[in-house]
């Protein structure tokens, strides 16, 4: 009997430690224009505002977003310091033309800047990165709201 528990302990220890070993594939990676290049797409875009009005949204809005003809957006970043932001939908309906911009890293912030809006221009800060998953938390403050947001991307390629 303790020849069986022994042998049943030793599968089940060997079993828990190959099942770890699968999330080890996706350790944070570090971040450099190298790691960061291919195409993401949004997955999950979530944060909340407060307004100087006092009132205050939140939100969490999963990708790609069924109400909306299955919208979602991605970001193909090239090593170079270049990414195109482009928009999608089932029905590529979405008139609207890719948005190119420059981009930089220092540390773990990620700074973007739209050659043709810079209403789109951010700084973010890259909270995870690894061979399938990108995490970037934006906040800030102005005259008109104080913001928190969340944005996580799957690699595509």
């Amino acid at each position: 009997m303790k020849k069986l528990f022994l042998i049943v302990a030793t599968l089940f220890v060997a079993v828990s430690f190959s099942a770890c070993s699968d999330d080890d594939k996706d350790d944070n990676l570090p971040i450099t224009t190298t790691n960061l290049a291919g195409t993401w797409q949004i997955t999950l875009y979530e944060g909340w505002a407060t307004y100087s009005d006092g009132t205050r949204d939140d939100w969490s809005d999963v990708y790609p977003d069924v109400s909306d003809g299955n919208y979602y957006w991605t970001y193909t970043f090239d090593t170079n310091g270049t990414c195109l932001r482009e928009s999608h939908d089932d029905n590529n309906e979405n008139e609207d033309a890719p948005d190119y911009f420059t981009y930089s890293i220092s540390g773990n912030t990620l700074t973007m800047k739209c050659e043709m809006d810079s209403d789109l221009n951010f700084v973010g800060t890259i909270k995870k990165l690894t061979s399938s998953h990108l995490v970037i938390f934006r906040s800030g403050e102005d005259a008109f709201e104080k913001y928190e947001e969340t944005e996580t991307y799957k690699r595509l390629k």
